[in-house]
């Protein structure tokens, strides 16, 4: 009778499963590990068929119960002897080394969205053609802290300096209910007229007005699903409308990567203000500081003597270059006394002989500390510089000292871990060196030697590393080099 029961799909499926998954089992246990599997599957169908309780629901917890099968064989596949010593090679490898860190760089990319901080700092001086773009704030020698600047300085250094080019003053806040109460707050920048001069930008859309909203690229594709036809139309800011009559190029950031509102009115109020600017060219930084102090004394009756700070745009949008051009330069040199190489055997591998060996492990040393530290670099600075930071100034988080401390602290970890992993690789093949053994009786050093030797599984030598280096020897590690007779032990391994 239960030869001639036909079997469910369900049943089928699962035998069809089992058969797929057996080709992960090692060839030696495959049939017996099959055979056990569809025996468990089907001794329930029988035993349900026949109590009177199968159902599609029994079937699909028969379904589901036969995916263990999968953990099972991967159980079985990892377990086998060569695929266990083809893991341990290829974790060994120092292409798996380069590999993780990439694939770190890679998971890093999609977490943060495509690095935007990154991208931000190496594309930014694009965005403002050349001169030497000015940032002014006010420093007050009581109080501390760094405040604006009054709103009636600005239109008197435009009137009267000679030193600078163009000058705009600016505040920042956050506008709710722009264009709608579906839409998040939006970071609103009053400025005067002469700022799209000063940032020396082309509307894209329209064109600059002397009152009137300009849009970034984000705000008129998010809140306006790129409409042409907005150019002319009205909104609410507060309790007043305004035209809007330009649309900012794709791609330009000012003051932070937020999307954002430019509210242009002839009159900012009595509210204290940012000032851009753009200076002339081979203007030093105190005569400017003596020129507008002056000015401001004269025409606005404000005394900033030893008040007023200064920041060119370049210099400090790609202040986290030159801190971490510092950090990875000191730490590299602390590194390189720390690690005790000398000049003279570095001459010695560059001969003839050994010059071809030398360059690959000189190109794997570089090339996994470069990916170690770009992965240092750009993960701290998409850390402290979000979407919302404002990049001028001493408002910029990237540019603080916590920075620098941080990135000192990821190059040390980064070039002691880089030269104790390169001091534990083979010398030809630059595999992970293994099976360490001890060596010796660590008591006996002055009669007798102890330490642990790591061994190269493709048989190109050993390493022996002392327990306890005596003040004679001037290497922590030796590396004896084996000849081909020795390889036959390893040719399980080639």
């Amino acid at each position: 009778m239960q030869e001639n029961l036909k079997r469910p799909l369900s049943v089928i499926a699962c035998s069809r499963l089992i058969g797929g998954v057996a080709l992960l089992v090692p060839a030696e246990q495959r049939e017996e590990w099959k055979q056990e599997w569809l025996a468990e599957i089907w001794h329930r169908w029988q035993f349900l068929h026949h109590a009177g309780i199968w159902d599609w629901l029994e079937a699909c917890r028969l379904v589901w119960n036969c995916l263990g099968a999968f953990p099972d064989a991967a159980w079985h596949f990892s377990s086998d002897h060569p695929v266990q010593n083809r893991i341990r090679e290829y974790v060994r490898s120092p292409w798996t080394c380069l590999g993780f860190l990439g694939a770190a760089l890679l998971v890093l990319t999609y977490v943060s969205s495509g690095l935007p901080a990154t991208r931000a700092l190496f594309g930014f001086g694009a965005n403002h053609g050349p001169g030497r773009m000015l940032y002014i704030w006010r420093h007050p020698i009581s109080g501390g802290g760094d405040k604006g600047l009054p709103s009636d300085v600005a239109p008197a250094w435009a009137q009267h300096s000679a030193l600078l080019d163009s000058v705009s003053a600016f505040t920042v806040s956050y506008q709710p209910g722009f264009a709608g109460s579906s839409h998040p707050p939006a970071l609103l920048i009053h400025s005067d007229p002469s700022l799209f001069r000063v940032l020396r930008v082309a509307p894209a859309l329209g064109a600059f007005p002397s009152q009137g909203i300009v849009l970034s690229d984000e705000i008129w594709r998010s809140f306006f699903q790129r409409d042409h036809r907005i150019i002319g139309s009205k909104v609410q800011i507060g309790a007043d409308s305004y035209v809007i009559a330009a649309v900012l190029p794709r791609g330009f950031r000012f003051l932070s990567r937020e999307p954002a509102i430019y509210l242009v009115t002839p009159y900012l109020g009595l509210k204290p203000t940012m000032v851009m600017a753009r200076a002339k060219p081979g203007i030093s930084q105190s005569k400017m500081d003596k020129e507008l102090t002056r000015i401001a004394e004269v025409s606005t009756y404000y005394f900033f003597q030893s008040e007023l700070r200064y920041s060119y745009v370049d210099d400090e949008i790609h202040t986290p270059l030159s801190i971490f051009a510092v950090a990875v330069f000191a730490c590299g040199f602390l590194a390189f006394a720390a690690s005790r190489i000398r000049i003279r055997r570095l001459r010695g591998a560059f001969q003839p002989g050994s010059r071809s060996a030398m360059v690959r492990r000189g190109a794997f040393f570089f090339a996994k500390t470069a990916l170690a530290l770009a992965f240092v670099f750009t993960a701290a600075l998409e850390w402290l510089r979000p979407e919302s930071a404002i990049l001028y100034g001493s408002r910029d988080p990237a540019s603080g000292p916590f920075l620098l401390w941080l990135y000192i602290l990821g190059a040390m970890g980064v070039f002691f871990w880089s030269l104790a992993d390169q001091r534990a690789r083979c010398r030809v093949c630059l595999r992970l060196l293994c099976f360490p053994v001890r060596i010796g009786c660590p008591g006996c050093l002055l009669l007798d030697w102890s330490g642990t030797e790591l061994l190269c599984t493709e048989g190109h030598g050993f390493l022996h590393v002392p327990h306890l280096a005596p003040s004679w020897e001037e290497e922590s590690g030796q590396w004896i080099s084996l000849d081909e007779s020795w390889k036959e032990l390893f040719a399980e391994h080639r």
